[in-house]
């Protein structure tokens, strides 16, 4: 009830932004525009225990628990929803095996299955990736068949430095002939300049940057961090490279902060701010849009518990939409504005569009003041996330920020009414009071 009370709060301002994302449709889509969720097949849902088989353990977290492909597709609202455009599911075919095409683990489903999911995904513009799992000889026949066959969008490699820059360059070739605009994305074991360029210029669209996840887990898990080592990580990555806070090769976010004695919520939230305003493309680890608790793999694998609390995904799905509607967001430069003391101002410019960014990860309200030749001259900054607005005067913008709070503002001018702001937080709520009002009377009639 509480989630579609905030998809109709949210509907005008959805409206009113539709212009410009559908003109920028028009473009050809960039793994930077992508928000993805890495999905572990096996923990996520179980749809159909008719697969399960005989070997179920759910007290070893290397058995199988008996989540299915059925069972993400069942799911495949809650996670549009949230705003992700890419799903990465964690590897289905059958391991150790000799023939030349890999085949699908009867855990995981069935080839018609993952059909049924791609194009079901596909009908919400959504993309499904596969995480290839254990690289072997005939990597490339198995993944052109199976993209040939199911549809899929791309594929995920693990370690990817693995195997020599040659072997990519002609399977991104092979697969560019099938799907012109797949994916490929993938992590490398040295993460260093040189090795990054080296498989980006072999095929790949994007890596996951390492250090951004290990200065960011520093920072934000705990309170009253300095944000300095997280900002000169940004400021150095290419923005091609994917960030994220936990995934299926670390440790869970959740319990770093709970070692910090923080709250996992209230920290991830934190966490979720920085990386989806900031450079690089977000991938979110499955789980940790309810907090999920877990240790170094494979204990960061539990299964999901769809009954747990929605304000993380809530606040994802804020993010989500303002990401989408704000192309700096995912396209624009990085420039600090002020760090200290566990809070942070930053802004994000592309072409005629600038975005300030806020966020107060200390343990007190914190009060800045940042001259208008850094922003704008003369102009007002409306939050999108707490709604906090305020307008520069004496040459100035003074953010007041209550710890523990992010906001992204929009620039805009200060004389005028705000149709979207009104629509949004007015107009709609008092249509939908008087909608229930003349409904209740309508039933005491009849």
């Amino acid at each position: 009830m509480r989630r579609q009370a905030l998809k109709l709060f949210l509907i005008p301002f959805l409206l009113f932004y539709a212009f410009p994302v559908s003109a920028a449709e028009k473009e050809e889509k960039a793994w930077q525009e992508e928000i993805a969720y890495y999905v572990v097949v096996d923990r996520f849902n179980n749809a159909d225990p008719n697969n399960d088989g005989d070997d179920l353990n759910f007290e070893d977290p290397a058995a199988y628990h008996g989540g299915d492909i059925e069972g993400i597709l069942k799911k495949i609202d809650y996670l549009h929803d949230m705003g992700f455009t890419t799903l990465i599911l964690s590897p289905v075919f059958k391991e150790n095996e000799n023939s030349e095409v890999k085949q699908i683990d009867e855990h995981a489903g069935t080839v018609e299955d993952v059909k049924k999911l791609v194009d079901e995904a596909h009908k919400l513009n959504m993309k499904i990736m596969l995480d290839y799992g254990q690289k072997n000889e005939d990597m490339i026949s198995t993944a052109t068949s199976w993209m040939q066959e199911t549809g899929i969008d791309g594929y995920y490699i693990k370690q990817a430095d693995e195997v020599n820059q040659e072997v990519w360059q002609e399977f991104h070739q092979k697969l560019k002939e099938i799907n012109e605009e797949y994916y490929l994305v993938g992590t490398v074991k040295e993460h260093n300049s040189d090795v990054i360029s080296a498989y980006m210029e072999s095929g790949f669209d994007s890596l996951l940057n390492i250090p951004f996840y290990e200065a960011a887990t520093q920072a934000f898990a705990n309170v009253d961090q300095s944000l300095k080592p997280v900002t000169e990580v940004t400021e150095q990555s290419s923005p091609l490279l994917s960030t994220y806070v936990d995934s299926d090769e670390t440790v869970r976010f959740t319990r770093h902060a709970i070692q910090n004695n923080q709250h996992p919520g209230v920290r991830l939230k934190m966490a979720f701010a920085y990386m989806y305003s900031t450079p690089g493309t977000p991938i979110v680890y499955y789980g940790s849009e309810i907090a999920v608790d877990g240790g170094e793999p494979p204990t960061n694998r539990p299964l999901m518990n769809f009954q747990s609390d929605e304000e993380l995904i809530d606040y994802l799905e804020k993010l989500a939409i303002v990401r989408k509607t704000l192309p700096s967001l995912t396209k624009g430069d990085y420039e600090l504005l002020y760090e200290k003391d566990g809070m942070i101002i930053f802004k994000r410019m592309y072409e005629e569009e600038t975005v300030v960014v806020a966020i107060n990860n200390s343990t007190e309200s914190q009060k800045v003041k940042i001259s208008d030749d850094q922003i704008a001259e003369d102009k007002k900054l409306q939050g999108l996330l707490t709604g906090d607005t305020f307008e520069e005067e004496n040459n100035e913008y003074e953010f007041i920020i209550d710890r523990e709070i992010a906001e992204i503002y929009e620039i805009k001018e200060k004389t005028g009414l705000n149709i979207p702001f009104i629509s949004v937080f007015i107009i709609v709520p008092t249509l939908f009071i008087i909608f229930l009002v003349l409904a209740k009377k309508r039933g005491k009639k009849k």
